[in-house]
């Protein structure tokens, strides 16, 4: 059931992508020769007025194929992609990462309005706590709230954390209201903890979920743009991070694949139930919108590069050239694809 459920949210994560192009196509009348989702071989095709339909073998990604689009197609014609304007041509090379936007606002709108929307409090709040961690083993659970740090009053995350490092390799005193009863906990502040874990071993927010009636709707949608900016932002700053420990000759370590997004899921979902999932995979699709417009060849990213290269010289980029680089961008990303769901199999085994 799980594997089901992801490659439908994945599957769906693409088509939508891919849409954006389609319809961005439409809209500036060029014609759409093949619309897939994955990668060829095609394991089945249908060809529906000028477009063919295809589903292929290999589930990484899917396609929309334009007319003079290929280096190959140097037919001149009012429907082709190679004769259009550079804006029109930008404005299909970028429907993808919107579309993935739109969405990620949608499933955010969708969830916080059933949800209700984070309102900031004055209190510190345990959303999670990590299995065999220090604050499980002192016996901190989820929904505590945190009142203090060693005797020091505690409003927002960052001062719990300021307070807690101070033990570093020593135990601090942690004042606990737990379904309005006052516990107090001794927990061993972690020196060097795992990735991602904390000192601790918690997860901690000052947010709680306000639950809003069906004319306020519109709170919702504001909350899911909010926090579509918000992993906006995260996932960029953890991608230019990464292309810069690439640049220094460091192998990313906390880089997962389909594998590891599979496991997230299942975790997610048996942790924090279905709308959690929901959630997770508007991340994913704003995750998805960042790399994509990343300049780097076979993204859109970097086919927008050769679209203001026309824009200001007022001449078309060599189809041939950036057909070339194109395609070794489409290896090199496979390349890594390939590594990343290595390196998530291999954790796996030494589990």
């Amino acid at each position: 059931m799980d594997i089901l459920i992801f490659v439908i949210a994945l599957s769906i994560l693409v088509i939508v992508h891919e849409f954006g192009h389609y319809f961005a196509a439409k809209f500036t009348g060029v014609k759409v020769e093949e619309f897939g989702l994955g990668l060829p071989p095609m394991i089945w095709g249908k060809k529906i007025g000028q477009t063919i339909w295809s589903l292929n073998w290999l589930p990484i990604g899917g396609f929309c194929k334009l007319e003079g689009e290929s280096p190959e197609d140097t037919k001149k014609s009012t429907t082709s992609f190679m004769y259009k304007n550079p804006w029109q041509k930008g404005l299909i090379v970028l429907g993808g990462v919107l579309m993935n936007i739109v969405l990620a606002v949608v499933i955010f709108s969708t969830v916080y309005t059933i949800l209700g929307v984070p309102t900031q409090t004055n209190k510190v709040k345990v959303i999670g706590v990590v299995k065999n961690s220090p604050a499980e083993t002192a016996g901190i659970k989820e929904k505590d709230w945190v009142l203090s740090v060693n005797d020091v009053y505690i409003s927002k995350p960052e001062e719990l954390t300021k307070e807690v490092i101070k033990d570093k390799g020593n135990e601090t005193n942690l004042l606990i209201n737990r379904d309005d009863q006052i516990l107090s906990f001794k927990v061993m502040v972690r020196d060097n903890p795992p990735a991602g874990e904390g000192a601790m071993g918690v997860a901690i927010s000052n947010t709680e979920m306000t639950k809003i009636a069906w004319y306020e709707f519109y709170k919702g949608i504001g909350a899911g743009f909010k926090e579509a900016y918000f992993w906006g932002k995260i996932i960029l700053g953890g991608v230019t991070k990464m292309i810069g420990g690439l640049l220094m000759g460091k192998v990313p370590s906390d880089v997962a694949g389909p594998i590891g997004m599979f496991e997230a899921t299942s975790s997610i979902k048996k942790s924090q139930g279905f709308l959690a999932v929901i959630h997770f995979f508007g991340i994913v699709s704003v995750n998805l919108a960042v790399v994509n417009v990343l300049p780097f060849p076979a993204l859109d990213g970097g086919r927008i590069i050769f679209v203001l290269y026309e824009m200001f010289t007022k001449k078309r980029a060599n189809q041939k050239f950036e057909g070339w680089v194109n395609n070794i961008g489409m290896m090199i990303l496979l390349t890594l694809i390939l590594a990343i769901t290595v390196g998530d199999v291999a954790r796996l085994v030494k589990r």
